[in-house]
């Protein structure tokens, strides 16, 4: 029962990654203009000091990369990678199926041409065709070694960089508050300055597929309610 338990929670997750992940590098010049900066700092009512800009830096790189990560391929994407080795592993057995018809007089034809290694010619062809079949296995165990891929989206995984966000937020003096907008607008966000802050650096971002701006402040308050949960921990 809990194997059955488990392998349904598996199929209806989204998939993990695939490492070791090879990908271009995402937007190697990347920067952050001093205009940009300047923005932040209206948006967010604070002065960001060259340490806290150069912590934006990094922590917007490395936010693109957890961006790319994330729609790197999938396991549905593998198995379309095999499965396509593997229809032409199979025309290419069938081509050196050389033994019937007008195969077989043809390699007895080219065991006669002055070609060099001709008289190995049908030798050639039935060990690529082994080989072929052999490749076939392994491609059917490494079927097997994917996950399932429900096709659900991958999760953002960005809570850290969030948390890592307000410490910087307020390591130049604001204070890193999200929350809904009240009474009147319990759906909405209010306009907290860390929230215009957050929003634009995320702007800043050169990546496709980013949370949308609810999605974001959603993201922003599920972030801050841990960050004053670990700190509300006793040492």
């Amino acid at each position: 029962m809990a194997k059955r338990s488990l392998k349904k929670v598996a199929a209806n997750s989204a998939p993990p990654v695939l490492f070791p992940a090879v990908l271009p590098v995402a937007h190697p010049n990347f920067i952050i203009t001093t205009s940009q900066f300047e923005q932040l700092q209206s948006e967010g009512e604070i002065q960001l000091a060259a340490d806290q800009r150069a912590k934006l830096l990094t922590l917007a790189i490395m936010w693109i990369d957890d961006l790319q990560l994330r729609r790197s391929a999938r396991p549905k994407q593998f198995r379309k990678c095999l499965d396509d080795i593997e229809n032409a592993l199979l025309q290419a057995e069938k081509a050196c199926q050389w033994d019937e018809g007008i195969k077989r007089h043809l390699v007895h034809w080219t065991m006669e041409t002055p070609v060099k290694d001709a008289q190995s010619f049908p030798m050639a062809l039935s060990s690529l065709e082994q080989q072929s079949k052999a490749l076939r296995e392994t491609l059917d165990a490494l079927r097997n070694c994917l996950p399932p891929d429900p096709g659900r989206g991958r999760p953002f995984d960005d809570e850290r960089r969030i948390i890592f966000l307000a410490d910087v937020f307020e390591e130049a003096s604001g204070k890193a508050v999200v929350y809904a907008g009240g009474y009147y607008q319990p759906d909405a966000t209010a306009d907290t300055p860390f929230r215009r802050f957050a929003q634009c650096f995320y702007s800043l971002l050169p990546a496709e597929d980013k949370r949308e701006p609810g999605g974001l402040d959603n993201a922003l308050r599920s972030a801050l309610a841990k960050r004053r949960a670990q700190r509300a921990r006793p040492a």
